[in-house]
């Protein structure tokens, strides 16, 4: 697209299933079928030997046959400073990511008949700075050209705005997949989609529900065959059951009862569950749901004074199951509609992605066209002709192309940010302070402290960034994270006094792309920090020297 000839796709990387897509020739937002003639993919990760990695169904089918080398969730692990072996070798999430992306994009280069080069890849709104860092470093050890990171609500409003014909609204967007759970409130207005306010939990999703049916299918099974053995441990049966219960679990969306034959051990059983049954079991997880649209909704309240919801989309497979759309109407008085529940993540992405390079690429003219001595019209004009440039290689008149690339995004911060200092009244107690606070708009701008040396004489002075932990705002320690790359040194300070002034200055901006200053008064001594989070970059060339040399197979 750098040169108004290429293709950007859209990456909804889900915890259980992904997709990927790219705006058409007709200017359609387009779901890339896989090897299956699927339009998701699950997103497991099957280390077959040393040389191949299988990614998707047939990976999933081996999810409990191999269990020791077969990988699922991994989404939920982003940001961890975790392994995991297999044949010798050691994988970061990040790594096994990069894996997934991959069998993605060879799906999509298929389907197009064109290089998979630039991306955008989707994240849950409430995902942190680690989370999404890490995120980008997968799509880079994939070897694919991260151009955006883009919350997930947001580009499912990308999406209903392009279907909706832009009428502006305020939208709530609860959006439950198979491993992460968020509520957004976003504004669609003429020109701008702005996120109002966010919330969430990483580790509430379908896979959960699964799992809930799961149990209670092998406790009834136990309880009527009594098996000589345990069925857990049998890892085919298990497969089975894992197998027929997601299946079960999409029936109980469409029917009031259904059943699932089960056999082992010489000994067979017909298990009947009704939806008011899983509906029950599963409770308390919807409800989890239900109290962080209700802390969503005091957010909005505080932001925007009698602010009202005008419409809600349900994005993720799922909120297919009728509990959710008849909780959120009992509750909230909501007429909930599903909003292309599987698709509309990928699809908004590749919207989103096309819109954001060819800003960037008239940006990039109109500075061209400014420094090689042009005026502010021809500026313009230049940057006029890059849309038409672009809108003719897709194959589109400038009129049908301009509604695609001209809106803009403003997203929000989804946690606090701080820096930790010593308590001047306690020399054992250091906590955060923060600067910049979940639900402020991006970019920040500056975020200022003035704070001082802790002891007499002190000739350096370390900055360390933390970012808030789960829903709570606090400042002790243990409420947030540092972050890895978040810290420097001021050195070589004067010997002065204790309490010698250092002036911080904090800012994020509309990438979430965090940068951090201080400066020591009387000498000048300054330091600078951007911030990047997670695997250094030498930890990222070797993943991406690693997993290039593995194949990967559907």
């Amino acid at each position: 697209m750098t040169d108004g000839a290429g293709r950007v796709f859209g990456i909804d990387l889900g915890t259980t299933y992904s997709a990927i897509a790219f705006v058409d020739e007709s200017g359609r937002p387009t779901v890339c079928r896989n090897a299956n003639n699927a339009e998701t993919t699950p997103s497991v990760v099957y280390f077959e030997t040393p040389t191949n990695v299988v990614v998707g169904e047939n990976a999933k089918q081996s999810a409990y046959i191999d269990a020791d080398n077969v990988v699922s969730l991994i989404k939920r692990k982003m940001g961890y400073e975790e392994t995991y072996s297999y044949h010798g070798e050691s994988y970061t999430p990040e790594a096994i990511s990069a894996f997934i992306l991959r069998g993605l994009a060879a799906d999509a280069a298929t389907h197009t008949g064109d290089v998979v080069e630039q991306v955008v890849i989707t994240v849950p709104a409430y995902f942190g700075g680690r989370e999404k860092q890490a995120t980008e470093n997968a799509g880079v050890i994939a070897g694919l050209d991260v151009v955006g990171i883009l919350p997930e609500p947001v580009a499912a409003a990308v999406h209903y705005d392009l279907m909706s014909g832009g009428v502006e609204k305020t939208v709530l967007v609860y959006d439950l997949g198979g491993g992460t759970f968020d509520t957004t409130v976003i504004r669609v207005g003429a020109s701008d989609i702005t996120v109002i306010c966010t919330d969430g939990h990483t580790n509430l999703g379908g896979a959960d529900w699964d799992a809930r049916l799961r149990d209670h299918v092998l406790q009834r099974f136990v309880e009527q065959t009594a098996p000589d053995e345990s069925p857990e441990d049998d890892p085919e049966f298990m497969q089975e059951v894992a197998i027929k219960v997601e299946e079960l679990k999409k029936q109980l969306s469409q029917q009031e009862s259904r059943s699932i034959q089960l056999r082992f051990a010489g000994k067979a059983a017909k298990i009947e569950v009704s939806r008011s049954e899983f509906e029950t079991m599963s409770a308390d997880l919807l409800d989890s749901s239900i109290g962080i649209v209700r802390r969503t909704l005091d957010t909005l309240e505080q932001k925007s004074p009698g602010a009202t919801i005008d419409e809600v989309l349900l994005v993720g497979g799922s909120t297919r199951m009728p509990a959710v759309a008849a909780r959120l109407t009992s509750e909230f008085g909501w007429d909930a509609k599903l909003h292309d529940p599987d698709l509309a993540v990928a699809k908004g992405a590749a919207i989103w992605g096309l819109s954001r390079v060819v800003y960037r690429m008239q940006e990039e003219a109109r500075k061209d066209t400014i420094d090689s001595g042009g005026s502010q019209q021809d500026a313009d004009r230049a940057a006029a002709e890059v849309v038409d440039k672009a809108a003719r290689a897709h194959g589109l008149s400038e009129q049908e192309f301009r509604p695609l690339v001209e809106k803009r995004t403003h997203n929000v911060l989804p946690h606090a940010f701080g820096i930790k200092l010593r308590d001047e009244h306690d020399a054992t107690r250091d906590y955060v302070k923060h600067l910049a606070f979940a639900n402020d708009p991006l970019p920040t701008g500056d975020r200022t402290l003035t704070s001082g040396t802790v002891a007499d004489n002190q000739t350096s002075v370390r900055i360390e960034l933390y970012e808030q932990e789960g829903t709570l705002l606090s400042e002790e320690l243990s409420h947030n994270k540092a972050l890895t790359g978040g810290s420097g040194l001021v050195e070589g300070i004067p010997p002065q006094p204790r309490g010698t002034p250092i002036d911080i200055a904090m800012s994020i901006n509309e990438d979430g792309l965090l940068e951090l200053r201080a400066k020591e008064r009387r000498s000048g001594t300054e330091l600078t920090i951007s911030v990047t989070v997670g695997m250094s970059t030498k930890e990222v060339d070797d993943a991406m020297e690693l997993v290039s040399k593995i194949s990967v197979s559907s």
